[in-house]
């Protein structure tokens, strides 16, 4: 099995237990991350909420990025729905100053993407942490960014369940350049 089956399978297995509500996803491949993670909930969910603390434009830059199509559009809005797969989704800052932020409900999942620049500031964190609580949605699920940047993990404390997404098979590549600039051993 790949590296990808088996992040499929963990990222699959979390959606189907009724038990668990918020996954924390790592690993050093972000567009690897982003397209399991994506691919799965539309897998399962119709609707759902992408927030971010970056600017909403590059969310989709990212996600267009990792999917090397043009899935959104360069430019995107809060109050626009947008079709990502079989699902509809709307895209929001957590950090903005907008204050009708989409709250979800059974039917919807949110995804927290990216959350690194949350992680080593105590005040985002917090503010992180309480739009996590205010979120409705049956799944939630955050994706770092950055992973080797991040000094503060505290986060993990906060979600259900972890999940490192290993791309030693699937982009030796990125593992080598990683290895041998020293960012990771």
């Amino acid at each position: 099995m790949n590296d990808r089956d088996k992040a499929i399978e963990n990222v699959m297995k979390f959606l189907e237990d009724e038990t668990k509500k918020v996954l924390l996803v790592r690993g050093y491949d972000n567009d690897a991350k982003v397209r399991v993670v994506l691919f799965c909930l539309n897998e399962i969910f119709n609707k759902g909420i992408i927030r971010t603390s970056n600017e909403m434009n590059d969310v989709a830059r990212s996600i267009n990025r990792a999917f090397e199509e043009g899935l959104l559009p360069s430019s995107v809005k809060s109050t626009t729905t947008y079709k990502l797969g079989r699902m509809i989704v709307k895209i929001n800052s957590y950090e903005g100053r907008i204050r009708s932020n989409p709250s979800g409900n059974e039917s919807t999942f949110t995804l927290y993407y990216p959350v690194q620049g949350a992680l080593d500031d105590s005040e985002r964190f917090v503010k992180l942490l309480r739009e996590i609580e205010k979120t409705n949605s049956r799944k939630i699920i955050l994706i770092t960014t950055n992973e080797w940047g991040i000094k503060s993990w505290d986060v993990e404390n906060y979600v259900d369940e972890v999940f490192f997404y290993h791309v030693e098979h699937d982009n030796p590549e990125l593992m080598s350049n990683l290895k041998s600039n020293g960012v990771i051993k």
